[in-house]
């Protein structure tokens, strides 16, 4: 593990003296000096933190994560195993596709007695039908991942609660018509139709209060009930927009709570909420040094309280889930959610997100898209796979007809999140006046072993950035670390396009979808109950501890 991320990075003669201590205390590597290398010793910020703490109640899966998808990709047959089989698989065997989004009122569902009719002119996302129920099982089965199904709302209420019926008129779905589409989702996935969603962010586009938004919730519910009497089905809900504020699940929860105290967990399978870090709507642009700073990860903290405070008043009987979440609403920000910055950051926003008690965090994403070719609002392509903030991409058109779809740095995030076991949170005694330059987790498993990990947000392309050394206390019994690093070798820091140029633990994810090797772990040195380990700006660092 070097000092910095780049291979160009070197060490003088003059300066080995240093480099040496610095092994001695870390146990890191340094490369042999080149010719005519850069002598400056980089600058350094030194921080302790403590580890020896009792594990907290907080429990921690790294099976949490998955993919928000629009229904538009689902209806266009993107959902296939081979398009995204080997790249569900990479993350692990246990995650979740939502099929939802904004199109969720835009497609048209062809089963039952409406198999055979005509989709009206308002469904521009597309038509779903039992091909594409099939395709979704192959590909579940193939990768062990499970899903939720999102249904149309606005055309099953009263038109009068539309906010803006003028925008973007949905097909005449009718309850029936939805109730047909759930049965035969449910005949065909068996168990992994987790759950049945109610609609995208009601609070965008109905005026609807909490409490009727309830009521229509368990109108769907008993509509799918009578249908499938044994089938057991949930809803999720209420899907609530991206406020800062957790007022709109709060009054959900409080109507829920009003039908007696079991009735949220007989309804409900999660309730769910979105959280975007910045946004890319209308007039609004999205910044790298906003989506990293110390105030973006403050706000989003208050947020995922709050989802945790509902969930402790529910008394923990309904998981509480994000269901669409990412850098930037409004199909991403161009340099940002695209750049790789969004690796730390989507690490950081897992680990924060499941450190709050949070069970899901899906990424919204695209399924079938080539690199950076976005399609604009009032493209007909649209809302068809065309988003910034996708976990992956073909880098041209003949790639993505072969099915070869290249890691985004958002998948990178993901993936080293899946490195980490399950287990319990650790405080670390991070103070927050540090999150400016560092962020850290700490996770004990069952079988004793400590899991650490530093993230150092700060962009090596600032003159001000400083390397993190971090100074670990650790329990008595820990004699052995290892450290696996995410790095990018890009010269340009956290706004590089180029994610060729990441790496985790040397390791990199093929336009197959697979890993070409497992990812490489590295010694640190652990001595008297501490080990010191130095993070590069804008890298990060994934260390195992055992005795």
């Amino acid at each position: 593990m070097r000092l910095r991320p780049s291979p160009a990075t070197f060490v003088r003669p003059a300066a080995l003296a240093a480099a040496v201590a610095l092994f001695a205390c870390t146990g890191q590597a340094v490369a042999d000096p080149a010719p005519g290398s850069d002598t400056t010793a980089p600058a350094v910020t030194p921080f302790a933190l403590d580890a020896t703490g009792a594990a907290s109640p907080v429990e921690f899966d790294g099976g949490m994560q998955g993919f928000s998808v629009e229904s538009a990709d689902f209806a266009h047959g993107y959902l296939t195993e081979d398009l995204l089989g080997e790249r569900l698989k990479t993350l692990g065997p246990r995650g979740v596709l939502r099929l939802g989004g904004y199109s969720m009122d835009l497609v048209w569902p062809a089963f039952g007695a409406y198999r055979d009719a005509s989709a009206p002119a308002q469904a521009i996302g597309g038509t779903v039908d039992q091909a594409d129920l099939d395709g979704l099982k192959r590909l579940l089965d193939a990768t062990g991942w499970k899903v939720t199904l999102g249904v149309p709302l606005k055309s099953l209420i009263d038109p009068a609660k539309l906010k803006n019926p003028l925008k973007d008129p949905a097909p005449q779905v009718t309850m029936d018509q939805m109730v047909a589409e759930v049965k035969a989702a449910h005949a065909t996935l068996g168990d992994d139709l987790l759950s049945v969603e109610v609609g995208n962010e009601y609070d965008n586009v109905t005026t609807l209060t909490p409490a009727e938004m309830w009521s229509t919730v368990k109108r769907y519910r008993a509509a799918i009930d009578a249908a499938l009497p044994h089938a057991h089905l949930k809803m999720t809900g209420p899907s609530a927009n991206t406020a800062l504020t957790n007022s709109v699940i709060d009054g959900f929860a409080d109507a829920a709570l009003a039908d007696g105290a079991d009735a949220p967990r007989r309804t409900l399978a999660e309730l769910s909420s979105h959280l975007y870090a910045g946004s890319h709507c209308g007039t609004s642009t999205a910044t790298m040094a906003q989506l990293m700073s110390p105030d973006t990860y403050v706000r989003a903290r208050a947020k995922l309280e709050g989802i945790k405070a509902v969930g402790e008043r529910l008394h923990h009987t309904v998981p509480m889930t994000l269901n669409e979440s990412n850098s930037a609403s409004c199909s991403g920000q161009p340099g940002v959610s695209n750049a790789y910055g969004s690796s730390l950051w989507a690490l950081d926003h897992l680990l924060e997100t499941a450190r709050n008690g949070v069970s899901r965090l899906l990424f919204h994403t695209n399924t079938a898209a080539v690199c950076g070719d976005f399609k604009p609002r009032d493209s007909a392509d649209y809302p068809i796979s065309y988003r910034y903030y996708g976990a992956f991409c073909a880098a041209d058109q003949a790639q993505l007809d072969a099915h070869r779809l290249s890691a985004s740095p958002l998948y990178y995030g993901l993936w080293a999140f899946r490195q980490l076991p399950q287990g319990h949170f650790v405080d670390l005694g991070l103070p927050d006046d540090a999150l400016g330059r560092l962020r850290a987790y700490g996770i004990e498993n069952e079988d004793g072993k400590l899991h650490v990990v530093l993230i150092n947000v700060q962009d090596p392309a600032a003159a001000d950035a400083t390397d993190d050394t971090v100074t670990l206390e650790l329990p008595r019994r820990m004699h052995t670390a290892r450290t696996t690093a995410l790095v990018s070798s890009a010269a340009v820091g956290l706004s590089s396009l180029d994610a060729g140029s990441i790496t985790l633990g040397g390791a990199k994810v093929t336009s197959e979808g697979t890993a070409d090797r497992a990812p490489r772990s590295t010694p640190l040195r652990v001595g008297a109950g501490r080990s010191t380990v130095t993070v590069a700006p804008g890298t990060a660092q994934i260390i195992s501890i055992s005795r």
